[in-house]
């Protein structure tokens, strides 16, 4: 007697066995499975498309801050002391020679109540024997003259033989003696003049270094961005007191890009610009160009003297930057730029604003960076 498996075995072996089976197919995927297979063929044949047809831009990346012209200008002190006032503050527009600050001179005018002293003593003691040596040097001349009187009728009586050559002499050594001391009179007067005249000058010299050097004046115009120093700090010859910006140049933006990629910045290429407060997802990048790239890296100093910040151009200054200054084009925007993806933010983008700023210093298309990978793999470079 079968069992069970027997039978079972038996059935299977007489159905595949059946010539009626033959011509049915077998399936060797499911329907979804060749929708799958449908999709990814499209995608690759998609991306060799794109690959082969649209270019990629490649991007030297950088940081740089907004402002009219090509730098801020600094305002610095020009003598030590200590700041009495700051005649300015942010946003105000000066012409060149406004008075910006005054600065208290201490020493300055300590020397200058001493000379202002000295000069009274003097005059007064000048007044004072003054007229007294007037009446001394009148009664010198008066004796003199009438020596000299005495002298003339005695020369005739000694040419007639009626007196001796030495009652002359005797006249000629008084008149002698008298004009000495004369003479020294006259000298004193005028050595005391001397005095007082050099000191006159000393005051006049004093009064004029105070009134110029204790009024700071800016030596150009422009709108104040920044206030570097308050009242009553010590100031000394060379500390920066305001930072100022051209009312008449152009917004741009000096921009800074690493030592490695700076050779591949050149005038008139694309940049994307990214103000630091507005949201690149939002309002996509404004847009500008290469004005200009600096021949040479950008020292320490160039930096600090353009940047006009301690803080941010130690950022740059990390970087070893070359300098580059970047156009923003313009657009009717409620910032007045063009933005790559919508009308830009509605608010204004002004002077001082940080920003990244990348540099499209070429395009290429994907394959080619494929290719290359391909020979190398295959041994045909």
């Amino acid at each position: 007697m079968q069992g069970p498996e027997q039978l079972l075995r038996k059935a299977s072996v007489e159905k595949l066995s059946s010539p009626e089976q033959l011509d049915m197919m077998m399936r060797v995927t499911s329907p979804m499975g060749w929708v799958a297979l449908c999709a990814i063929g499209v995608l690759i044949v998609v991306a060799i498309v794109w690959s082969i047809t649209f270019p990629m831009p490649v991007k030297v990346d950088g940081r740089g801050f907004m402002v009219r012209g090509e730098a801020v200008q600094e305002v610095q002190i020009l003598t030590a002391g200590t700041l009495q006032s700051v005649e300015v503050k942010t946003g105000d527009i000066i012409e060149p020679g406004t008075v910006v600050a005054k600065v208290s001179m201490p020493d300055i005018e300590a020397r200058l109540i001493s000379a202002r002293a000295l000069l009274g003593e003097l005059e007064a003691q000048t007044s004072s024997s003054g007229s007294q040596t007037a009446s001394i040097q009148g009664r010198l001349r008066a004796q003199i003259a009438r020596l000299e009187q005495d002298r003339r009728q005695k020369q005739e009586l000694v040419n007639r033989g009626l007196l001796t050559s030495a009652a002359v002499a005797s006249i000629d050594q008084q008149i002698t003696s008298l004009q000495n001391s004369l003479a020294q009179s006259m000298i004193g007067t005028g050595d005391r003049g001397l005095r007082v005249e050099d000191k006159r000058l000393e005051v006049r010299e004093l009064e004029t270094k105070l009134a110029n050097e204790s009024v700071v004046r800016s030596p150009f115009g422009g709108r104040v961005v920044a206030v570097r120093a308050g009242a009553g700090q010590p100031v000394r010859p060379g500390d920066a007191l305001l930072s100022l910006e051209s009312t008449r140049e152009p917004m741009r933006v000096v921009g800074f890009v690493p030592l490695a990629a700076g050779k591949q910045v050149t005038p008139g290429l694309e940049v994307r610009i990214a103000p630091s407060f507005i949201r690149v997802e939002d309002y996509g990048f404004m847009v500008g160009k290469v004005v200009s790239v600096s021949t040479l890296p950008a020292t320490p100093e160039e930096i600090q003297r353009i940047v006009a910040n301690d803080a941010l151009a130690r950022q740059y200054i990390d970087l070893n930057p070359f300098q580059v200054v970047i156009e923003p084009v313009l657009a009717e925007t409620p910032s007045g730029f063009r933005w790559t993806s919508s009308a830009g933010p509605p608010v204004e983008v002004g002077s001082g604003t940080d920003c990244t700023v990348q540099v499209v210093v070429e395009t290429r298309k994907p394959i080619s960076y494929v290719i290359p990978t391909v020979k190398q793999t295959l041994g045909l470079s």
